[in-house]
């Protein structure tokens, strides 16, 4: 095996055992990735800030994608999703980032990527609920706005809905 060996996970294409392998890969490249092109936070506040935001954010994603879309009585939790979980997440999460530019200060950070993907899932899935939050548009406007992402954006490259082809519920409200 060469020095230019990359690893390769061998496993049936189910999530199994070979998933917590899969995601440490992929978050060790985002973090990689961030570390050498500059987007992580170099002072105390915004490393504690970018920790506490990755964790969050994973929590509220895993929860919307396990804990209510693909559960069998999809219709009767969104109804108190909608009510009561949505409302309380996106409000701390509206604190967090305050009147900030990005999340962990006012420099652009990898979890700035994470944050945009959640918000337009949330987006995406309840628009009303969102457009509450006016530190949230402004942060949405202001990552669309960046000259690559505008561009990504535009391409045939760009997944539109963040829920993919195979859910087959309607997800807007």
């Amino acid at each position: 095996m060469s020095n230019t060996s990359l690893p390769t996970v061998g496993y049936y294409p189910i999530r199994g055992r070979a998933q917590p392998i899969r995601l440490l890969l992929n978050h060790a490249i985002m973090r990689h990735l961030a570390r050498k092109h500059g987007l992580v936070a170099t002072d105390e506040t915004g490393l504690v800030r970018q920790d506490v935001l990755e964790q969050q954010l994973a929590d509220i994603l895993y929860g919307l994608a396990n804990g209510l879309l693909f559960d069998k009585d999809y219709e009767t939790l969104k109804i108190k999703y909608l009510a009561e979980t949505l409302p309380q997440q996106l409000d701390e999460l509206s604190r967090f980032l305050g009147t900030r530019q990005w999340f962990t200060r006012n420099h652009i950070n990898y979890v700035d990527f994470m944050g945009y993907e959640l918000l337009d899932w949330l987006r995406e899935f309840s628009a009303s609920t969102f457009n509450k939050y006016q530190n949230f548009v402004q942060y949405m406007n202001r990552f669309e706005s960046l000259p690559a992402i505008k561009a990504y954006m535009k391409s045939p490259e760009l997944i539109r809905t963040p829920f993919g082809p195979y859910i087959q519920f309607d997800y807007r409200n």
